[in-house]
């Protein structure tokens, strides 16, 4: 089973999601500039959604560089009998299990941001001690239980092979046995089983995992390809950045200042680099779901619950909004218009081209309307010629975007109905047929 969730949503004046020089983000599409969230945003947010912790709970992953640290404190916390002294050590040894080349690790974590969802943290300058020893290099996406069965792993190895433990956290060997060769074979075979016993238990996924994949460089995690795939949401017409030439002032300068000119006029003037940028735009929003994909990252999961994870992306997609810059501007918009839709064939078609004109707004005009219109008569026309047969589809239309879309679709008139929908049509047996 395949979804899809197209979305228009007017955002007002802010500063959501910024690229390197403080300004929002934007790029050209039909020969206009357009204002442009990032996928890798938009991902994130979803992920941190109270719908996303309202559902799953604790049975979320985390992204962060500090596994080997985190490891080092479940075996602190948990008094596993590996002394403090070795800790350094063995810290640096798990996070040089995802060191790369310098040539190797530009095209990896280039796949990474692409694949895994969200932009890498660099790794190039990293030194190799230090506080820097306690982190991986590179952004490890893992639930919680995960450090602590690694944790586990190190002390069983500790135990079961002494001399391979050595030996993996870098410290010198007393010889002892004469032929060096024939154990330097045996204590890597122990390091080998050690690590694909690290390899195995990353394979325990959590459905953020499952739903948004992780792309790693180490042997001691398996990679995921994602079953969501999520597009940059862009603006269906031309947008223009402004700035903020903003004042602040002293609530006690006419108390203390001694002359009338020094009470004049404001106490800070922003510009230059205190400069503060924004823009506005209806944006059209593009993500996708395979259930198929899901079930298979998580055996376990029922069919009912994997059409509840479903029903749980598609209400964090509509309410999950960015952070950037809302303390200054609290741009906070939900979308207008929701349209899933739902089929057997897996046939991934973003609607973006239904803006490739940009469309305009004016005296008397909606850009949410026109946008709406625009995405409808796109729907009615080239993509109705693309469209899978078993395609049913589930809208939420409210005040601007409430516009005739002549395709068979089931109407509904809030959000807990659209996803109840959702929820429905991907349960629903095959021979029903669309729905009416």
């Amino acid at each position: 089973m395949f979804i899809q969730i197209h979305m228009l949503q007017s955002m007002p004046p802010g500063n959501l999601n910024r690229d390197d020089t403080g300004q929002p983000k934007k790029c050209l599409f039909g020969g206009v500039t357009r204002g442009r969230i990032s996928s890798q945003c938009l991902k994130r947010n979803i992920r941190h959604s109270p719908e996303f912790k309202e559902a799953f709970g604790d049975d979320l992953a985390s992204r962060t560089l500090y596994l080997p640290r985190m490891i080092a404190d479940a075996l602190r916390e948990g008094n596993l009998g590996v002394p403090d002294d070795e800790l350094d050590e063995l810290t640096a040894a798990i996070a040089a299990k995802f060191k790369k080349d310098k040539k190797e690790r530009h095209a990896s974590e280039a796949e990474d941001a692409e694949d895994d969802g969200e932009e890498q943290e660099s790794t190039e300058n990293l030194p190799s001690t230090g506080s820097d020893a306690e982190k991986t290099g590179q952004l490890v996406f893992f639930p919680q239980p995960y450090a602590r069965c690694i944790a586990e792993l190190v002390v069983d190895l500790r135990k079961r092979s002494p001399r391979a433990y050595s030996q993996f956290i870098g410290r010198k060997l007393s010889p002892k046995i004469t032929d060096e060769e024939k154990k330097k074979k045996l204590l890597d075979a122990e390091i080998k089983q050690f690590v694909q016993q690290a390899f195995d238990a990353s394979k325990s996924l959590t459905v953020d995992i499952a739903m948004f994949g992780r792309m790693t460089t180490s042997d001691l995690v398996v990679n995921v390809e994602a079953a969501c795939q999520v597009a940059h949401a862009i603006s269906t017409h031309e947008t223009l950045i402004e700035s903020d030439y903003f004042t602040a002032m002293d609530d006690l300068k006419t108390k203390y200042a001694s002359t009338q000119t020094e009470r004049a006029g404001a106490a800070f003037l922003g510009s230059g680099e205190t400069e503060t940028y924004f823009n506005s735009a209806v944006y059209y929003k593009y993500l996708n779901l395979d259930i198929d994909a899901i079930k298979k990252h998580l055996p376990t999961l029922s069919d009912s619950d994997a059409a509840h994870a479903a029903g749980v992306l598609v209400r964090a997609a509509a309410l999950a909004s960015p952070t950037g810059k809302q303390n200054s501007f609290a741009a906070h918009g939900v979308p207008e218009l929701v349209l899933v839709e739902v089929s057997k064939t897996k046939r991934p078609i973003s609607y973006a081209n239904a803006f490739l004109q940009p469309v305009e707004g004016g005296t008397g005009r909606n850009l949410m309307t026109e946008s709406a219109k625009a995405l409808c008569g796109y729907i009615d026309s080239v993509a109705a010629a693309f469209a899978p047969a078993d395609m049913r589809r589930s809208m939420l239309a409210v005040a601007g975007a409430s516009v005739p879309l002549a395709s068979k679709h089931k109407c509904v008139d809030t959000l807990d109905e659209l996803v109840e929908s959702v929820v429905g049509l991907i349960t629903m047996p095959e021979d029903t047929g669309a729905t009416k």
